[in-house]
């Protein structure tokens, strides 16, 4: 259904997805969204536009090809297209600027804000042959205090890849998105990754999978040069699929989530597990 709001000049489209899109009949661009159904919300992070010093935005990935991206200010909300199938993953960079999704179409995207608010795709990841459900962007600052400069990404294909970033413009929105090279490749897991961390000093990452474990590897980026991933440790104890993981900003400890109801603190020292939470 289509009608037109002579109060703003718009065009207002009403989809069966229950969303309300308002274009701009001088632009043809969409001025305006509203999300009416987010149906089950898989993954949410928080991002920053570039002329704000604070969160300004919420991505939320739900059971969509889209992407819903929320202004903390307003609860308007742009709606991110370029993935073919569900969004299963997000992540951020450390300056908040920069938004990673992974989906079922076996692609990774990167995502930035430009200065009239609008969020466009810089990069597409290729390579993977089954869903992404992982991904995670470096933690560290390069020299120039830029964000991060590779990516991590975990798959149904039980393999875990590291992507250059380094040839994505910083400062400007390119004309198509660029094709970032594969740097290394890890088979990592007997089942789907679900989950991946990289630990504050982008020195190791953690991920958890289907098939109960908790693994950590040692990560070598050069920048210009290669990369390299190589497994240090295994957690064992979760009864069920691993869902999340989280390492600790200050001490040598991992946290980790499974569909046994459980979180599990782990050492990063023996691989021990430190304690378990039950969560009802």
């Amino acid at each position: 259904m289509i009608r037109y709001d002579a109060n703003t000049a718009s065009l207002v489209s009403i989809h069966a997805d229950q969303n309300i899109i308002f274009h701009s009949l001088a632009s043809g661009e969409p001025s305006r969204q509203i999300v009416g159904f987010n149906d089950e919300i898989i993954d949410a992070t928080f991002l920053t536009a570039p002329s704000s010093s604070s969160h300004t935005h919420v991505a939320l990935a739900t059971n969509s090809n889209l992407i819903r991206m929320y202004s903390t200010a307003t609860f308007d909300v742009r709606l991110l297209s370029g993935h073919k199938d569900m969004v299963l993953s997000l992540d951020k960079s450390i300056d908040y600027r920069w938004l990673a999704s992974g989906s079922k179409d076996r692609t990774a995207r990167i995502w930035s804000s430009t200065e009239n608010g609008d969020w466009r795709c810089l990069a597409v990841c290729e390579g993977h042959a089954e869903a992404v459900g992982g991904v995670a962007l470096s933690r560290k600052m390069d020299d120039k205090g830029k964000t991060g400069r590779f990516m991590m990404t975990a798959s149904q294909d039980r393999t875990i890849k590291m992507w250059d970033l380094t040839t994505i413009p910083l400062d400007e929105i390119p004309d198509e998105p660029i094709k970032p090279r594969s740097l290394a490749t890890l088979r990592a897991h007997e089942k789907d990754i679900n989950a991946l961390d990289l630990a504050p000093n982008d020195r190791f990452l953690a991920s958890g999978s289907q098939d109960k474990l908790v693994k950590i590897y040692e990560v070598d980026f050069n920048p210009g040069q290669g990369g390299a991933v190589r497994h240090v440790g295994t957690c064992k104890g979760h009864k069920r699929g691993v869902w999340t993981v989280k390492f600790s900003k200050t001490d040598r400890i991992v946290a980790s989530g499974a569909a046994d109801r459980t979180v599990r603190i782990w050492s990063l020292d023996d691989y021990s597990c430190l304690k378990v939470c039950l969560v009802y």
